[in-house]
């Protein structure tokens, strides 16, 4: 048993270093000495330049570190993740100096960072941070297998046999499927419904209601090309392609928008021929289409970093206190109120850390107290605590 322990151990540590690197074997804990400054003059403005210096020093003792990373591609997730910890990084600090100067309080601190924390933090963030982004999806592909004068004729099956080739595809790979089970009262056939009427906002609200951030809706079609004859055998030649296209559930907005094929299937067999091409086809464009929609889902996530905030409870005259606090939060880059609806209020927030920061931040005002009722990757839904 002990073997056995010793050899997962190594095993453990292996991997450790080849995620991070050999520099964290050399890795060793740091004085570092940083500035930091945040606007007002009272208490809270000079806890909030010791927190911007204590960062610092943080980036500092680590910046070797950082630069090796910096070109991995998913650097800035796995950066803000491990940067919102930065006391976890500290070993101890003294506050050497903190002064106000006009508007703007700045402190100085010296601080024992431990760089041994940091790394091994950074090495098990970026092992999962690629699956904690990848979005969550709902499948909804239209087929038809037989044409009218009008062209394809689609069918509404809630269990097609492109729309399960490219689910199984998603699964393998990691991403979340939500299903009719996530929700009351919705079925995947909505969707399909919808998707057939091109009714791009009716998917997208379906899809919120399976709690789902990403719907995947498409249209795939097959039919007999023509009859071939090769080394004296008859063969029957059938045409497929689809065209697919991902959206946003929180805003309608299209992440990805592609076409796959013509492409041919030949067989001996007449009967079935239409089936067996959209099956070749979905085999083919399943990767592609999932490239496209993390690539998708991705580009918005970080580089928008739009939040939908959705407040119950709250009317003009709360939004304009809750304004005046939230404008001067560390990271709040802009507050755009949207509308207020029977004491809702829809505002758009550009903000420069990750939601979970933003969410325990807004929690955290004193003007206004607020509640987290739900939080996905790009809306978070609270309720105004009287």
């Amino acid at each position: 048993m002990n073997r056995m322990k010793n050899r997962t151990a190594r095993v453990a540590a292996l991997w450790v270093f080849i995620l991070v690197g050999p520099s964290l074997a050399l890795a060793a804990d740091k004085w570092v000495t940083a500035v930091g400054e945040a606007a007002g003059t009272d208490l809270k403005a000079k806890d909030e330049a010791v927190k911007v210096a204590l960062r610092k020093a943080v980036e500092e003792a680590c910046g070797v570190f950082l630069t090796s990373q910096s070109r991995s591609q998913d650097y800035q997730a796995v950066y803000d993740k491990v940067l919102a910890n930065t006391v976890g990084y500290v070993i101890e600090y003294k506050v050497l100096e903190a002064a106000a100067a006009g508007e703007i309080t700045r402190a100085k601190v010296s601080a024992h960072v431990s760089t041994v924390k940091f790394e091994e933090a950074w090495a098990t963030i970026a092992h999962t941070v690629s699956q904690e982004n990848n979005p969550r999806v709902v499948v909804a592909i239209l087929e038809a297998v037989r044409y009218d004068e009008k062209g394809p004729v689609y069918e509404v099956k809630e269990a097609g046999n492109v729309q399960g080739m490219i689910e199984n595809f998603f699964l393998d790979k990691g991403i979340k499927l939500m299903d009719r089970g996530t929700a009351s009262e919705v079925t995947k056939r909505d969707v399909l419904l919808a998707a057939i009427k091109d009714d791009t906002k009716a998917v997208a609200a379906i899809g919120a209601r399976f709690q789902a951030d990403v719907v995947l809706t498409g249209r795939a079609s097959a039919k007999y090309g023509k009859t071939l004859q090769i080394a004296g055998q008859e063969m029957y030649q059938y045409t497929a392609s689809m065209t697919v296209r991902a959206m946003r559930t929180d805003s309608a907005e299209v992440l990805a928008s592609q076409t796959y094929g013509p492409m041919t299937f030949n067989t001996l067999q007449k009967g079935g021929g239409e089936e067996k091409a959209l099956a070749k086809l979905a085999e083919e464009a399943a990767p592609k289409i999932l490239a496209a929609v993390v690539e998708g889902w991705r580009k918005q996530t970080h580089v928008s970093r739009t939040v939908q905030l959705n407040v119950s409870g709250m009317d003009y005259k709360t939004w304009k206190v809750f304004k005046e606090e939230a404008d001067k939060l560390r990271g709040m880059q802009a507050l755009r109120l949207r509308e207020i609806t029977e004491d809702t209020a829809n505002i758009d927030v550009e903000y420069s850390y990750d939601n979970a920061n933003l969410a325990d931040t807004l929690t955290g005002l004193k003007t206004v107290k607020l509640e987290i009722t739900e939080i996905t990757a790009n809306r978070i839904k609270l309720k105004l605590i009287p």
